[in-house]
């Protein structure tokens, strides 16, 4: 299975608890731990709502072997 990087995710955010300082806006919680592995944890499968950041999906252009772009 192949891991996921929650600060890659949408739903992810930052809390300003000390005790609880990562979330998750779909399930609705916040945790020590980053919320991917806490899902795992509790299902046994991996995060079904992940979503990339526009940031972090990959463009056309990151192929720089592409013909067409030469």
């Amino acid at each position: 299975m192949e891991r996921i990087n929650c600060l890659q995710c949408v739903h992810y955010f930052n809390t300003w608890d000390k005790d609880r300082p990562r979330g998750c806006r779909i399930y609705n919680f916040r945790s020590m731990t980053m919320p991917s592995l806490l899902v795992r944890s509790e299902s046994g499968m991996n995060c079904q709502s992940f979503e990339k950041k526009a940031q972090f999906k990959k463009s056309k252009t990151d192929n720089l072997n592409d013909p067409n772009l030469w």
